[in-house]
């Protein structure tokens, strides 16, 4: 079906054997084979048809090319079930508790609310990658009211806990949760949802996932930026992952060359930690796409193994997951992308950049808006993450596919509010507003673009368009926008 979905995307057009290996099977040695049964089960299917039109035609030393008429189709809406999953955990200062949550209503019945409250979190924050989270019975033992914070916290083991009220008067409720740091002993984040009762019964599992999204990222951010102040030498291989991640907040070359150091020390540091291979391999993609390398073919090749080490040794793992889905998504495989991010989704719900690529992808694919809700709910659950700047990026390009050019430059905009230095967010804003006929705009643009990334070309763009197969509908197409940036890019100021 990859194979079927990569023809029909380039209908008319001759595709050679690599260009379909390298979209299908990004880290597969076997592709060349695979390709041609492929190609074989295909026309088997086809020839089903008695009308004897061609459909898959070879052309002779150069690829295949398909020939019939193809219609775009409205796909069936998306369902996610998540699954439970039991993973081993590592203790330590990744760690935290969730307090029973206290019932403030007047209502004893209440209670039995509060405590499945308490229940739920527990279970999703366990689904967390390499988090510690203290059994539901233990945290049951605790006096809140009469035990200070840091005593809590080394009673069960952890750094952090989760606390938090329900409260009811008449039909209206109010959820109070609080993130709170035991060893430094502050509240490092906090959350309140107001609503009525019978629209909270309705969306209970959704308002308990905002909840243990927002608290999980908002930990992860804690726990990255205490690490901060160790030195590289006292950290852990997965603890210099998470420092790593941290410096997304301020995402440009710098940072990007700033990370792959780390990560290439991790993964010295510990050569069979998939979560390590699986970041290295993101971090390789994303600086081919965003023209941090000047090496793109030997980079994707390098990240592929990487991709091939993690999937190895953890095939279940969500960190890997994601990072397969994040690789074929800067590789230009959507398909792939939506299969790998949906199964991580799936193990592990409380990760809002997987739903946030997951998003993007889901709308590239189907043209279906339900993508950008993805994103803009990565948005409202996690505001604080170090990947909050790049989700409006994403959103960016979600529009130019639905055609909505004046909504992807508000949202590209977005994106250059809150991170000024992404290069590859000011060449999308700048062919948007180029498209849109703001050319004088697109040319302010144009100019920061060559004092951030002065070796930024219209090549690299073209190469980008070329990869990203998904990106655009029928108005505006690829070559409408890279023509509408061209002539910015060319004009006077140019």
């Amino acid at each position: 079906m990859d194979v079927l979905v990569y023809l029909i995307e380039h209908t008319g057009e001759v595709v050679t054997r690599d260009q379909i290996i390298e979209h299908v099977w990004f880290f597969n040695p076997g592709a060349d084979e695979c390709l041609t049964r492929a190609i074989s089960r295909l026309r088997k299917v086809f020839a089903a048809d008695q009308s004897h039109q061609p459909y898959i035609t070879t052309i002779w030393k150069r690829g295949y090319v398909l020939a019939a008429k193809t219609v775009r189709s409205k796909p069936a809406a998306m369902r996610m079930e998540p699954e439970p999953v039991i993973e081993d955990r590592l203790p330590g200062d990744f760690s935290v508790a969730v307090l029973p949550f206290m019932n403030m209503s007047q209502a004893p019945e209440d209670a039995f609310l509060a405590d499945g409250i308490t229940r739920d979190l527990t279970m999703l924050l366990s689904r967390v990658p390499r988090l510690h989270v203290a059994a539901y019975s233990s945290a049951l033992a605790i006096d809140e009211g009469a035990t200070p914070l840091p005593c809590i916290a080394n009673q069960l083991g952890v750094r952090y806990v989760v606390s938090g009220s329900l409260q009811r008067r008449g039909e209206e409720f109010q959820l109070r949760t609080a993130l709170m740091d035991g060893e430094k002993n502050t509240q490092v984040w906090a959350q309140r949802i107001e609503s009525t009762l019978d629209r909270f019964f309705e969306a209970q599992d959704k308002i308990v996932l905002d909840v243990s999204t927002s608290a999980a990222s908002a930990l992860v951010v804690s726990h990255a930026t205490s690490l901060q102040a160790r030195r590289r030498f006292q950290l852990s291989a997965y603890e210099l992952v998470q420092r790593a991640e941290n410096l997304r907040l301020n995402y440009n070359r710098s940072t990007a060359r700033e990370i792959i150091e780390l990560l290439n020390c991790a993964v010295a540091m510990q050569p069979d930690d998939a979560a390590v291979h699986a970041a290295l391999a993101v971090q390789l993609t994303q600086n081919v796409t965003s023209k941090f390398d000047d090496t793109p073919a030997e980079t994707f090749a390098l990240a592929k193994r990487h991709v091939e080490t993690a999937i190895a040794c953890a095939p279940d793992d969500p960190d890997v997951l994601v990072a397969a889905g994040i690789t074929a998504t800067m590789m230009g495989n959507s398909r792939l992308a939506v299969r790998n991010l949906t199964r991580a989704i799936e193990v592990d719900p409380n990760n809002p950049h997987s739903l946030a690529v997951l998003g993007w992808q889901h709308c590239w694919l189907y043209g279906d808006r339900a993508g950008i809700e993805m994103i803009e709910t990565a948005e409202t659950r996690a505001p604080h993450h170090p990947r909050y700047a790049v989700w409006a990026h994403y959103r960016g390009h979600c529009e130019v596919r639905l055609g909505n050019i004046g909504a992807a430059i508000e949202a590209y905009r977005a994106c250059d509010i809150r991170n000024p230095d992404y290069s590859l967010n000011l060449v999308t804003l700048a062919a948007a507003l180029a498209f849109a006929g703001e050319d004088d705009e697109a040319r302010k643009i144009i100019g920061r673009i060559r004092r951030v990334a002065p070796d930024y070309t219209m090549a690299d763009y073209r190469r980008l368009v070329d990869r990203m197969i998904y990106w655009f509908g029928d108005h505006p197409t690829g070559d409408d926008m890279i023509a509408a940036l061209q002539a910015a890019w060319d004009g006077p100021e140019g």
